[in-house]
């Protein structure tokens, strides 16, 4: 499920770090970035420090032991697919709840 981001303005802090990981290739441990290579996001110190840790957070960048960062896609993977399943119980659950009130109101009649 790869779809275009958006760049400029319109890009996300999060996209925006993550296009930096992958374009300089710091995808393990070994070619993790330091911080100083988000500097030239046009992002407030606080912004990119919030950013960061979510990302880390969530299992999307890791962290290494000396502060370095990279792009984890298992972990990218892993979100994307519990964000889909989260979305996908927002409409299941709904559709089988009327599903069900429509057989108990035909079987009460």
């Amino acid at each position: 499920m790869s779809r275009k981001r958006k760049k400029g303005a319109k890009a996300t802090a999060a996209s925006m770090v993550l296009e930096v990981l992958k374009k300089k290739n710091a995808v393990n441990k070994e070619t993790a970035l330091p911080v100083d290579a988000f500097k030239d996001l046009k992002l407030t110190t606080t912004t990119l420090s919030y950013t960061i840790a979510n990302l880390v957070e969530e299992g999307v960048v890791g962290q290494t032991e000396d502060g370095k960062f990279y792009y984890d896609d298992a972990g990218f993977k892993a979100l994307e697919t519990k964000f889909v399943r989260g979305y996908a119980m927002i409409f299941i659950i709904p559709i089988a709840a009327v599903i069900l009130i429509y057989f108990i109101q035909f079987l009460m009649r």
